[in-house]
């Protein structure tokens, strides 16, 4: 889920910034090492996080696309034969049966530490259709830092990057969002004509 929230009342232009210093898109840097064609891979541990336990073991090495995608999370999973994989999902299937059972159990493990935490799971899986479909719909967006969902409208989904752009109505602030890797809940109903003639009057 995403983290620490700028403050509504702040508002001004440090929020992406704490956001970013929040919520870094690597594992961390002891987690980090370069290629001999210095690009980004992922350690042993941060391997098995990102794939399955044991995934590292196995021979499965994470990359990154190209010079810079670690910053904005896009990763090639790389089997132990060489061939590339472009999603996680891909690379399990191709890891066979103990892949799918020990990335299932890892799933398993997660959702069950968040509700050991009281936090919520992820949201509602996404294809490409479905994700393009939430393009001017409400949702809300769940903020571990703040223990807060928040409403936010969905400006424009990257394909490329699987991320959504968002504006949260409290206070107008944008970011990117991978509403895949995030808990959110949606899309809200849209509001009805009566609803927003209430609304209305009542502003």
């Amino acid at each position: 889920g995403a983290g620490g929230r700028p403050s509504v009342a702040k508002g001004g232009g440090g929020g992406k910034a704490r956001k970013a210093a929040e919520r870094p898109s690597l594992p961390g840097d002891a987690q980090l090492r370069r290629t001999e064609g210095g690009l980004v891979a992922l350690e042993a541990t941060a391997v098995d996080a990102k794939l399955w336990a044991g995934a590292a073991a196995a021979g499965w090495t994470v990359v990154e696309m190209y010079a810079g995608g670690s910053k904005s999370g896009n990763w090639k999973y790389i089997s132990p034969a060489g061939v590339p994989c472009k999603s996680r999902s891909v690379a399990i299937e191709l890891g066979g049966d103990a892949a799918q059972a020990a990335a299932a159990a890892g799933r398993e493990k997660k959702a069950a530490e968040k509700r050991a935490q009281g936090q919520p799971e992820k949201g509602p899986s996404l294809t490409k259709s479905r994700a393009k479909e939430l393009v001017g719909r409400l949702v809300e967006v769940y903020w571990d830092g703040e223990d807060a969902w928040y409403k936010a409208e969905v400006l424009r989904f990257d394909e490329a990057s699987r991320a959504h752009t968002l504006r949260y109505t409290a206070d107008g602030y944008e970011c990117e969002e991978k509403l895949s890797d995030s808990s959110w809940r949606g899309p809200l109903p849209r509001p009805t004509a009566r609803t927003a003639a209430k609304r209305s009057r009542e502003g």
